[in-house]
């Protein structure tokens, strides 16, 4: 059985004595995080790319930035109050702190998600297998090329 998420703002421990509280992520909040990244990307591979020498078709490219892009999104969401950071909470502080502390910023993307993660995880035992099957059992049919060699009809040499 899936439980409901909490409403209520959360505090975040993160390295360094610095705590942050959040509000909970929704999913319309979610998806509006996504999008925005997602245009702001397109900016950049438009506009800027090429000027800093990098190639928006390659994914690590892509998936870095859009990364990056989306943990300061998330983070300008969702922090409404934080300790042991010495500046106020703004966008600006936000985006800074974010943008100048690369591991503080990704142990707040992984525990402010973690709770989606678990949800997710409490929905079912037959949760997908990595390699994009629903359930991980072992192979119980033959290799193609066994079975067609075995069941297809082939040519006489003579006739």
């Amino acid at each position: 059985m899936i439980k409901l998420g909490n409403r209520e703002p959360v505090w975040l421990d993160l390295a360094e004595g610095a705590r942050l509280k959040v509000r909970p992520i929704t999913t319309p909040s979610y998806a509006m995080i996504q999008a925005q990244a997602e245009k702001v990307f397109d900016d950049w591979a438009e506009h800027r790319a090429e000027a800093e020498g990098l190639d928006p078709a390659d994914q690590s490219v892509r998936r870095g930035l859009m990364r990056s892009l989306m943990i300061k999104g998330l983070a300008l969401y969702a922090i409404i109050e934080w300790t042991g950071i010495d500046s106020g909470v703004s966008d600006e502080a936000i985006a800074g702190f974010i943008d100048e502390n690369p591991l503080l910023a990704a142990l707040f993307y992984h525990r402010y998600l973690s709770p989606l993660k678990e949800r997710a995880a409490e929905g079912n035992a037959s949760g997908p297998a990595p390699h994009g099957i629903s359930a991980a059992g072992r192979d119980i049919a033959k290799p193609v090329m066994e079975t067609v060699a075995t069941l297809a009809p082939t040519a006489s040499p003579s006739p």
